[in-house]
């Protein structure tokens, strides 16, 4: 099976999510890895968050994610 950076993607996201920190900061690394561009740089910014114990994924950013 190729290797889908999009699966790690949403994967961070879930587990972000439901407060599973620690694994979400190891699939947006894999993310980041594979990954350019603008959203590169917000799933960064993300692990810079979810490393400081916050959770990134708050009303307005899931707002935005919509619309992507």
């Amino acid at each position: 099976m190729p290797n889908d950076c999009g699966i790690q993607d949403s994967s961070g996201l879930a587990r972000a999510l439901t407060g599973d920190f620690k694994g979400a900061i190891a699939d947006f690394e894999a993310y980041i890895a594979q990954a350019d561009g603008d959203s590169k740089a917000q799933r960064q910014r993300w692990v810079k968050e979810l490393r400081a114990g916050k959770n990134p994924l708050i009303d307005t950013e899931l707002k935005k994610l919509r619309r992507e």
